[in-house]
């Protein structure tokens, strides 16, 4: 609804008021019915634009966040990566893959369903600007049109004026008075504001970037490798970041990490190993597709 229709309404009603001073009888009820609808659809006008501008005050992106509230407070943040970059994606795990490759880890995730017209790039910019993400993968798919009609009741009111004068006669001549009178008839109607809003299920991914001490995301085994291997132990490298220790020993995804400097490693003990070993030179014990091999990783000695 643009601003402009507001105006014209204000123009039309005071179009109005100016030629009631002119008119009388059934002319004059006619536009001081035209002027009352004027205003009240002036007032519903501008009301509709109010809740329009409040109902954008609410971000769903943020209303629907799950993750972390603000991943600068934690010591891998990497402060140095500035601004935020948006972009769509027509698979989140090809590109999550892709992004880790970067140095770049989800921190959290947003989905909805919403009106199209009102889930935009501003929105996004603002919830990874707080939060602190540097990444945002976003995808979107029309689901269902919303359709309808909202009454709107408006004021019917009319009002008439008359006029009248009356003579009388005496032994002292004649008198003549004149009078003029108003009534004003109250009433209201209901109309009908039909409406069409297209919705659309919204997925947005958050990512931050990372410094790290090896360069590796451990994944839990999958029970076909468990199988394979005939043990629990071990962890299954996801992604590697480009550079990174791991990449320089060439430790690629996919391989199983056996152990570290001699040490049993699971999902949940690879990066204790990692901290406990921060700044030495140390082996990598590997499985990778049946053959076991040993990798020589320096690892960083701080963030």
């Amino acid at each position: 609804m643009e601003i402009t229709a507001g105006e014209g309404t204000s123009a039309r009603c005071a179009d109005a008021g100016k030629s009631a001073a002119t008119m009388s009888g059934a002319a004059v009820n006619r536009r001081c019915s035209a002027m009352a609808l004027c205003l009240s659809m002036q007032r519903w006008l501008l009301g509709l634009s109010a809740m329009v501008l409040l109902a954008g005050c609410a971000n769903p992106v943020a209303q629907f966040y799950q993750g972390m509230t603000d991943v600068r407070s934690k010591p891998a943040y990497d402060a140095s990566a500035r601004g935020v970059q948006i972009y769509t994606t027509d698979d989140f795990e090809r590109d999550r893959l892709r992004l880790a490759r970067k140095g770049f880890f989800p921190i959290g995730q947003s989905t909805f369903n919403a009106a199209a017209s009102s889930v935009g790039e501003a929105q996004v910019l603002e919830h990874a600007t707080a939060i602190g993400a540097h990444i945002v993968l976003v995808a979107s798919r029309y689901s269902h049109t919303v359709t309808g009609a909202t009454p709107l009741t408006i004021p019917n009111s009319s009002t008439s004026f008359s006029s009248g004068t009356a003579t009388a006669y005496g032994p002292g001549g004649t008198v003549q008075a004149y009078g003029t009178g108003t009534t004003t008839t109250y009433g209201s109607q209901t109309v009908m504001v039909p409406f069409s809003v297209a919705r659309s299920d919204f997925t947005m991914l958050f990512f931050a970037k990372n410094k790290n001490l090896v360069g590796i995301s451990p994944v839990p085994l999958d029970d076909a490798t468990r199988q394979r291997l005939q043990t629990n132990i071990g962890a299954r490298v996801e992604s590697v970041v480009d550079d990174s220790p791991a990449f320089v020993a060439d430790i690629l995804p996919g391989d199983v990490v056996l152990s570290i400097d001699g040490a049993p490693v699971t999902e949940n003990s690879f990066w204790g190993l990692i901290k406990q070993h921060a700044g030495r030179r140390v082996n990598f014990e590997l499985d990778r597709g049946g053959t076991r091999l040993t990798k020589d990783v320096q690892i960083r000695a701080s963030y």
